[in-house]
């Protein structure tokens, strides 16, 4: 093993263990594979690797092997709204593979990717001016987002484990994947939308779009089951989804009676860089564009939308605005005229009856 210049003659290997020995171990742990992740970020993303978060369960302190940060916009004064793509990464080496059973269609939950730095990082109140009801809409869906290639086009899973030997044969294991791939991140991403937060008096805002991603240096394996057959199929990227658990009952995004659909991505350590180039970033860039085009709307958390009433599905972005004055007299107004109408159709049914 060669040694540095200043290296002390003390600083060697003791017996019983060889360079060989410590190589291999290097080799079976995922340490070289976070390096080769961060590396490959390095010339677009602000890289830190072993981001300390804290665990929402226990209060102690815990890392994550990779946090990547690139910012979506040009430094402007007038700019209230500052996009930016922030990336959670575990890495994970095996030789054994790991097996996604895969859902009958492909699923990416609305609130996919996380949102953070916003004080509504969930949804946007929309009002409009020929319906009295307000509309809270997920932030992603009103930016025209939830129908975009990344979003839509990913295979998806809500369960998956990993194969363990069983003497000379394989057997499926349990949740460990799931504790030791899936729920770090998704306690990390958590963690950051929470030191991400805005102070209350916050003008200026820095929108994180954060997603969690899981790096396999490992065989994925995907199973398709149906009546008759069970399809097995090697591929290199799978969104797995979890319903909202106790385990980390403390994200905002928490509902009692229903819970919440959340997601990370799962890529192969050689897809990866076409995981971030062909897929991610199209989708990273078309959000930064929408979020700059409607930053008074994000910034304060309030829309409006014509013609709701008539049309309330179809093309959200185009016709979002924020919410002006001159919008909110206009809605008062019709609110009255909806009143007065049935102030009017009551006087009338009374007439009748006499």
């Amino acid at each position: 093993m060669s040694a540095t210049p200043n290296n002390p003659p003390t600083n060697k290997l003791g017996s019983g263990i060889s360079e060989r020995d410590v190589l291999d171990a290097v080799l079976e742990s995922g340490y070289p594979l976070q390096t080769t992740i961060g590396n490959l970020l390095r010339p677009q993303f602000h890289v830190q690797e072993e981001w300390s978060y804290i665990d929402g369960d226990s209060g102690e302190p815990r890392t994550i092997d990779i946090l990547a940060e690139k910012w979506l916009y040009d430094f402007s004064p007038e700019l209230r709204v500052r996009p930016t793509l922030d990336l959670i990464i575990e890495c994970k080496k095996s030789v054994l593979p790991y097996v996604f059973f895969l859902s009958l269609s492909k699923v990416s939950p609305a609130n996919f990717p996380l949102l953070a730095g916003l004080f509504h990082n969930e949804e946007i109140a929309v009002t409009s001016d020929d319906d009295p009801s307000t509309w809270n809409l997920p932030i992603l869906e009103a930016l025209g987002l939830g129908s975009h290639p990344f979003k839509r086009d990913a295979e998806s899973c809500m369960s998956f484990t990993q194969c363990m030997h069983e003497g000379a044969k394989a057997k499926l294991g349990g949740s460990e994947p799931f504790h030791k791939l899936v729920l770090p991140i998704l306690k990390a991403m958590y963690h950051f939308q929470e030191v991400e937060a805005p102070h209350k008096a916050a003008m200026y805002f820095d929108l994180h779009l954060v997603l969690g991603i899981g790096v396999l240096d490992a065989p994925m394996v995907g199973v398709r089951v149906s009546a008759n057959s069970h399809d097995v199929t090697l591929l290199p990227w799978v969104r797995v989804i979890r319903h909202k658990t106790e385990e980390i009952e403390g994200a905002s995004h928490w509902h009692p009676r229903t819970g919440v659909l959340l997601a990370i991505d799962v890529v192969h350590r050689d897809f990866f860089e076409d995981y971030l180039y062909k897929h991610l970033k199209p989708f990273a860039m078309k959000f930064s564009e929408l979020v700059i085009k409607h930053q008074e709307v994000l910034a304060s958390g309030k829309g409006f939308i014509t013609d709701m009433g008539k049309d309330p599905w179809k093309d959200f972005e185009k016709r979002l605005e924020p919410r002006r004055v001159s919008k909110t007299v206009g809605r008062h107004a019709s609110l009255m005229k909806l009143f007065l109408q049935f102030l009017a159709g009551k006087t009338d049914r009374k007439k009748d009856s006499t």
